[in-house]
């Protein structure tokens, strides 16, 4: 069964790169399609996915912390 996202561009990542939300969100996005299409079933990717999901979080909270923090200063 392919969904209509299976096609969508994700592009290179480089080595390279920063890692950003938006790069893990990409990582995750590839993941899943590789999941989907696993011969044997995707359940293997399980704690990628899970450790992907939690490094996003993570990410996310340090970047609200960082906001949080530069707030207070500019008062």
């Amino acid at each position: 069964m392919r969904h209509a996202n299976d096609n969508r561009a994700i592009g290179k990542i480089s080595a390279d790169a920063e890692i950003t939300v938006e790069l893990l969100e990409r990582c995750l996005d590839r993941l899943a399609i590789a999941m989907q299409r696993a011969p044997q079933g995707g359940e293997v990717y399980l704690p990628l996915y899970e450790r992907l999901e939690s490094e996003i979080e993570a990410k996310k909270a340090s970047e609200s912390t960082m906001a949080r923090a530069l707030r207070r200063v500019r008062r």
